[in-house]
């Protein structure tokens, strides 16, 4: 079988998907032949990819989908299908999990909903000896022979780490060649419940706990043999790194662990505010971690609250406070707009942007998605407020209530979209991010700062004006010509900084070579 995955359309460059690292592992233990082509890392187009997969004449292609990737992934599927070869085709991921009847609609003989390892074993078995039937595999949704749609109601099961082999690595070389942090998972799913957010979505599907994980031992035992193959840099893809029961001992624990085995990895991983309490972001510091995504989301505890996070402010504060004392760059996911965003809430996010403009962000403007399966989606729903359209994505669209919010958010975003280019291609090598030394990463940390800088003076003025004389209903056009009026003071500005992120490009040596933000539209 082929497993497979198109590259996404993205304004980030291409990193290691290792999903697919795993299924091959397991599918590769139970006796099956595994071929991985990765179309991202891999650099290969959507006709090279079903070249691949033709030259391979499997009986069984599974494709690692999201919304991203989608179209491209049953362009591919197509093709293969023109070429002459018609192996089962499978789609698995976030997007098929979500959207199954719209994978399944457009070609896709069966659809795995949820986690992937035993269902894609069965289907393999199926393949191989017609045993078992496909209505009997968990997880699965198919298209039966009379063409109509079926949903197997047993989900797929989560396996306990100890029943999973370490992802193979086919695609090493090209990661490190790259200068790709090399992903590494410690545990899948997140205890919190954030009104906005699919990964918990995803772990319903399957049932059970939606937060499991490794031991130290096991993941020092992977982390020393990719060590042994000249790995250095590693992103920790967990959704939530310190989950109860792990706590500042656990993280004490880690690094002793390193220190014993004489490693020296360096680490980006994902926290919750708060659960970054002082003793557990020193040691995570001494463990090796130099980066960490930290959903932040707001500065405005009404918004907070609206989200159902369970950091407060002050917690939000604390926890940056203490990243920074330690050294550790961080990137604060943001969301400043919702559909109830007031103008209070946005003066409470610009004043706590400019006590922390050190932190790594994509530009001012943000916004919630309307993701299938959250609960923002269903109560978005229960009140009318959504729209039929999609964006390019598959979220669906709602307004601002407060009209004069409403002009800011429309003001940011015509702002956002201008200048993305420039911030995705500045940012991209600490967010993404890459293999760089202390120096390299202070180089791209200040262009950010600089940029954000802008970013803040221009938040500032749509707040002035939102806050000022002028009607509600002559509101959108005073922001428009201030917008407009903006973009042509600071163009030479923005110019020179994209000399710049060009030049810090050249001198770190890396490449950017992704798509426009599909995110703005």
């Amino acid at each position: 079988m082929v497993l497979a995955t198109p590259s996404p359309v993205t304004h980030r460059t291409a990193e290691e998907n290792l999903g697919l690292g795993y299924l091959a592992a397991y599918l590769r233990q139970e006796g099956h032949r595994v071929d991985l082509v990765d179309g991202w890392l891999q650099g290969i187009d959507v006709e090279a990819l079903a070249r691949r997969i033709v030259e391979a004449r499997p009986s069984l292609v599974g494709f690692a989908c999201y919304r991203s990737n989608m179209m491209r992934a049953i362009e591919a599927m197509q093709l293969v299908q023109r070429a002459g070869v018609r192996p089962l085709t499978v789609a698995g991921g976030y997007g098929p999990t979500f959207h199954a009847n719209e994978f399944l609609e457009a070609g896709f003989d069966a659809v795995v909903r949820g986690e992937g390892e035993l269902p894609m074993c069965l289907l393999a078995e199926h393949v191989r000896t017609g045993t078992p039937a496909l209505a009997s595999i968990p997880g699965l949704s198919f298209r039966d022979e009379d063409g109509s749609l079926c949903h197997n109601f047993e989900p797929a099961p989560k396996l306990p780490f100890s029943q999973l082999p370490h992802p193979h690595r086919d695609t090493l070389d090209l990661t490190i060649a790259r200068r790709s942090l090399v992903h590494l998972q410690t545990a899948r799913g997140c205890q919190a419940t954030c009104t906005f957010c699919s990964i918990i979505a995803f772990e319903r599907v399957g049932g059970g706990s939606n937060w499991r994980q490794r031991s130290i031992r096991d993941v020092a035992d992977e982390i020393e043999q990719l060590w042994e193959a000249g790995a250095r840099y590693f992103k920790v893809i967990d959704d939530s790194l310190v989950e109860p029961p792990r706590d500042a001992a656990w993280c004490a624990e880690l690094a002793d662990e390193f220190e014993a085995r004489g490693l020296s990895p360096r680490l980006r991983g994902s926290i919750r505010a708060d659960r970054a309490e002082e003793d557990v972001v020193r040691e995570l510091a001494r463990a090796g971690f130099f980066s960490f995504s930290c959903g932040i989301e707001n500065f405005s505890q009404s918004a907070l609250r609206r989200m159902a996070k369970r950091a407060t402010v002050e917690q939000n504060y604390a926890a940056l406070d203490r990243f920074r004392a330690h050294g550790i760059y961080v990137q604060a996911g943001h969301i400043l707009f919702d559909d109830r965003t007031t103008l209070a809430e946005l003066e409470d996010n610009y004043a706590a942007m400019r006590r922390y403009a050190w932190t790594i962000s994509k530009g001012i403007f943000t916004e919630m998605y309307a993701a299938a399966g959250t609960n923002f989606t269903r109560t978005l729903t229960r009140r009318g407020g959504l729209q039929i359209d999609q964006d390019a994505l598959g979220n669906t669209r709602y307004d601002v209530l407060d009209p004069r919010v409403r002009c800011v958010y429309g003001a940011l975003k015509r702002w956002q979209k201008e200048h993305a280019a420039v911030y995705d291609k500045a940012i991209d090598p600490l967010s993404a991010p890459k293999a760089l030394d202390d120096a390299e990463l202070a180089l791209m940390h200040g262009l950010s700062i600089d940029l954000r800088e802008t970013d803040l003076d221009l938040f500032r003025l749509l707040l002035d004006a939102a806050a000022g004389p002028t009607a509600t209903e002559h509101l959108e056009e005073e922001t428009h010509e201030l917008i407009e009026a903006e973009l042509v003071r600071t163009a030479p500005r923005y110019r020179a900084f994209d000399t710049r992120v060009k030049e810090a490009y050249r001198k770190v040596g890396l490449v950017y070579d992704a798509d426009d933000n599909p995110f703005l539209c």
